[in-house]
């Protein structure tokens, strides 16, 4: 991953934006935007092209599957990550399905965010 490139992270929960933020900075990733809701999510990538997204699945008025599939179809070359502490089967099958490029499972380990920053 480009480190000059933004990244924006997601999540309706302030404490895991930060922790994520600092995570990335940390790593030398310059620029990281957050935003907590699908209504801010719409307003920055209209005015950004972010190399990654990493979005919570739980979300308040759109739920995160539902926001990656608008998310798909708007701008399809964006690399979309979704993070949940559901692990089922199910739920991961189906945020690929729809579009995702990874999974990361809360809570969200700075190691594990790492490691899958390195795979894509």
């Amino acid at each position: 991953m480009d480190k000059m490139r933004p990244i924006l992270v997601v999540d309706d929960v302030e404490a895991i934006c930060t922790f994520i933020c600092t995570v990335l900075q940390g790593n030398g990733y310059v620029h990281v935007d957050i935003a907590h809701d699908s209504a801010e999510v719409m307003s920055r990538v209209c005015r950004k092209k972010y190399q990654l997204i990493l979005m919570d699945i739980k979300l308040p008025k759109v739920d995160g599957l539902e926001l990656l599939s608008i998310l798909h179809e708007e701008i399809p070359d964006a690399k979309i990550v979704m993070c949940s502490a559901d692990t089922s089967e199910e739920t991961i099958n189906l945020a690929y399905e729809i579009g995702a490029v990874g999974f990361l499972e809360k809570p969200v380990t700075p190691m594990s965010l790492m490691s899958l920053l390195e795979r894509l």
